[in-house]
């Protein structure tokens, strides 16, 4: 009894050689050891584990088999009987690979929608641009042909010599009204202001005419000196004109 006995502790001690104490100066050796049974089971989360080898207890300390271990905690144990070493590794989870496998592919299909959407975004962004450019191009195709327009219109005014020029965006539209002073300051000294008024509330309509929602804003000035003369403003919203901050 006794000789099995000390083979079953030997067969342990193979198997659990990892649990007993080791040192930088350990020693190979032999020790008779004396292990005490008492039906030791071994529950993982209620439900005992079984086992070819019964654990023991030596010396007040309780061995269970390594490899019975190694299975519950989702490790694999091999024995390398020429170094005398246990090697334990973790085990694939098969539930965990496959949720890792689904979040990556979870991960390449988010990365691929992302890129569609950037794509898509340059896209709008570049057709956006083109939109923008091309209705500046006709903007400023159309405000050059009301400028030809006007200076048909007005150039000759009360037989003096203008020039009016158009400028701004569909938010704001500036105008200027140039007339030479080393020409003509004399016939303009003679307009009476109603006439001034009058050629600017007729600029102004006609370039609502054209574009309604503008804003205006002009001078008058003398293009030999670029001296302001006067200023006028049209509002969009109520058709309101100012002329020197007086309203026509």
């Amino acid at each position: 009894m006794l000789k099995k006995q000390y083979l079953a502790v030997a067969s342990a001690l193979l198997l659990t050689a990892g649990l007993f104490p080791a040192s930088s100066d350990a020693q190979v050796a032999k020790t008779t050891l004396t292990a005490n049974y008492n039906n030791i089971k071994v529950l993982y989360n209620g439900v005992q584990v079984p086992t070819t080898i019964e654990p023991f207890i030596v010396n007040g300390t309780t061995y269970i088999p390594l490899r019975m271990m190694a299975g519950v905690f989702n490790k694999n144990i091999t024995w390398d009987g020429t170094t005398y070493t246990i090697n334990v590794k973790d085990q694939a989870d098969p539930g965990y690979e496959a949720q890792l496998a689904a979040k990556d592919a979870e991960i390449q299909r988010l990365k691929s929608q992302i890129e569609d959407l950037n794509d898509e975004i340059d896209n709008l962004e570049d057709d956006l641009a083109d939109y923008k450019n091309n209705d500046d191009d006709d903007f400023d195709s159309e405000l050059s042909d009301l400028e030809d327009q006007l200076n048909d219109d007005y150039g000759d005014y009360e037989d003096l010599e203008w020039d009016i020029s158009l400028d701004g965006d569909e938010d704001k539209i500036k105008v200027e009204i140039a007339i030479d002073f080393d020409d003509y300051e004399d016939e303009y000294d003679d307009l009476s202001e109603k006439k001034l008024k009058s050629l600017v509330e007729d600029i102004v309509n006609d370039i609502w005419d054209d574009f309604d929602d503008s804003d205006i804003k002009g001078t008058i000035i003398d293009s030999s000196s670029d001296d302001e003369l006067h200023d006028f403003e049209g509002d969009s919203d109520d058709g309101t004109i100012y002329f020197d901050d007086d309203e026509i």
